[in-house]
């Protein structure tokens, strides 16, 4: 990876930087960033008034930690710890506007205790340079209105935000990708109104480049959706080499029913074309009542009205889907951060959407690792005017910049206890679909499940057999506490067999507005009672 911002000195108004590519600063909106670089400038020696730890550089070669380089003058004692903080912003520049990351402090310890270590193996406060790779527990989220990352030294002092000897910086890129489904009207000649809306709204939110990724040609044709993946790939790789080389690139999906498929073909068609560029980056996945064509997959895929017309959409339903065959929808390995959004909305209460004879249905839980969030409760339904996709453009989509913080903000997860309930400070696995999980074994006929929720929130637990994924009951319900943990067991004793739980988390102030109406929910996974 290339590093950015090797050292700095003012003099005379200037900065002067080891011989590197950089960028210059542009309107936040601007779809292609502008790539000619600065000339290069010559590196002065640090001046006889640096601070007792200067910044030399800083890197990223993966979106989960940050490599730094500094230098040591002045051996950080008791009183005063080595620290680095973390930053996002606008640009290159430290003050009130930045967010804090992530602050890794080290005091030195006494002889009995075990000295911390750089990359090369030297203590990390030794007179000299360093390079000290951190992980970051939250890892670098995409944050397009705040696209640059500083690293300050020492911020602790007073001289920091004035002094460019302890800090530096680099910028990432975003790129947004809306990916729209399946039998699409042939006179849409630019995309359907949801995903064109979309991409413009990602576009103010500071997204370097969106593509509004087209197949409407092909998506009345079964099958042709997992055809598109590999052009996909290429459209986004010749985005991303736009960009000035070495800077991380993140990724941004956004697909609707079939559109999931397209998304997922083209990550895995990008699993062995990865760049360093987007290796750096952060990729994030968003999966809007995911939907692929294949009447194999077992479960209820969607609602028909009852009689006549009821049957002939099914045959016609499953007519496409038999001939389609579309590979399933899952979480590529490559994937930071999943999300999906599904309705199971009957026909009858589809807002007359395909004239309430049919109403398809998300299909999940999907494989890999997401967080899920039902609309079922605010009405959505597959497509149209009350779609989810829609629904995401009008709800979502324009809170992307501040990184969706009511979304965040509902995130659940879940699991099977095997040993009790989540014990302080612990957290959980991550939410995970049945496919993920094999069926475990709990002593006695009521499990125990755990894990963090919106604090304040109801939890919910639904559990069923596992050969019938469509029969799910309602088997216990508690509220997270003030830290956002919850833990339960079922209400009643079970039977021998294997079941499979799932449970939902409900804010009450979310209910007081039909627009937002949103129940987090996260699949536990298969267990097995034989007492």
């Amino acid at each position: 990876m290339k590093r950015v911002v090797i050292n700095h000195h003012v003099m005379h108004g200037h900065v002067s930087v080891f011989p590197r590519p950089a960028w210059r600063r542009r309107s936040r909106t601007a779809v292609l960033p502008s790539l000619e670089a600065l000339e290069p400038k010559v590196v002065l020696s640090v001046s006889s008034a640096s601070p007792p730890v200067a910044m030399l550089s800083t890197t990223q070669t993966d979106s989960r930690s940050i490599t730094i380089d500094y230098q040591v003058n002045q051996v950080p004692g008791a009183g005063n710890p080595l620290q680095f903080q973390i930053y996002r912003s606008s640009d290159s520049q430290l003050d009130s506007s930045a967010t804090l990351v992530y602050a890794w402090s080290y005091t030195p310890p006494s002889q009995s205790q075990t000295t911390e270590l750089d990359d090369s193996g030297q203590p990390v406060t030794a007179i000299g340079t360093h390079q000290v790779t951190i992980s970051l527990p939250n890892a670098l989220p995409i944050d397009p209105q705040k696209p640059y990352v500083l690293v300050v030294a020492g911020p602790s002092s007073a001289t920091t935000p004035t002094n460019p000897e302890q800090i530096a910086s680099y910028r990432t890129y975003s790129i947004g990708i809306v990916t729209h489904g399946g039998l699409q009207n042939a006179h849409w000649k630019h995309g359907p109104k949801w995903e064109m809306e979309t991409a413009a709204i990602m576009k103010q939110q500071g997204y370097d480049v969106v593509i509004p990724y087209n197949w409407i040609a092909a998506s009345d044709l079964p099958g042709r959706a997992a055809m598109q993946g590999p052009r996909l790939a290429s459209q986004i790789l010749a985005a991303a080499g736009q960009f000035p080389a070495g800077d991380p690139v993140d990724l941004h999906f956004v697909g609707h029913s079939e559109g999931a498929v397209v998304d997922t073909q083209t990550l895995v068609a990008l699993q062995s074309e990865m760049t360093p560029a987007l290796k750096a980056g952060y990729i994030q996945d968003t999966l809007l009542d995911p939907h692929p064509a294949n009447d194999a997959i077992p479960g209820q895929e969607y609602a028909v009205t009852r009689g006549p017309l009821g049957w002939l959409a099914t045959a016609e339903i499953n007519s496409f889907q038999s001939k389609a065959k579309d590979p399933p929808v899952f979480i590529p390995s490559i994937v930071d951060d999943a999300e999906v959004f599904y309705e199971h909305t009957t026909a009858g209460k589809s807002h007359g959407v395909n004239s309430d004879l049919y109403n398809l249905w998300g299909e999940v839980p999907v494989h890999g690792p997401a967080h899920y969030y039902n609309l079922t409760a605010a009405g959505a339904t597959h497509a149209g005017n009350t779609g989810v996709n829609q629904w995401y453009a009008d709800v979502v989509a324009p809170t992307l910049g501040a990184q969706q913080p009511l979304i965040q903000t509902l995130q659940l997860n879940g699991q099977i206890d095997q040993s009790g309930a989540l014990s302080a400070g612990a957290t959980p696995a991550a939410a995970q679909s049945d496919l993920d999980k094999a069926f475990v074994a709990v002593s006695g006929r009521q499990p125990e499940f755990s894990g963090l929720a919106a604090p304040g929130s109801t939890i919910r637990l639904y559990v069923g057999p596992a050969s019938q994924p469509s029969k799910i009951d309602r088997a216990g319900w508690t509220k997270a506490d003030a830290n956002g943990q919850w833990s339960l067991t079922t209400n009643r004793p079970l039977a021998n067999g294997r079941y499979r739980a799932v449970v939902m988390s409900f804010s009450r102030p979310l209910a007081t507005r039909r627009a937002l109406v949103i129940v987090p929910t996260a699949p536990l996974g298969g267990f097995q009672i034989d007492a």
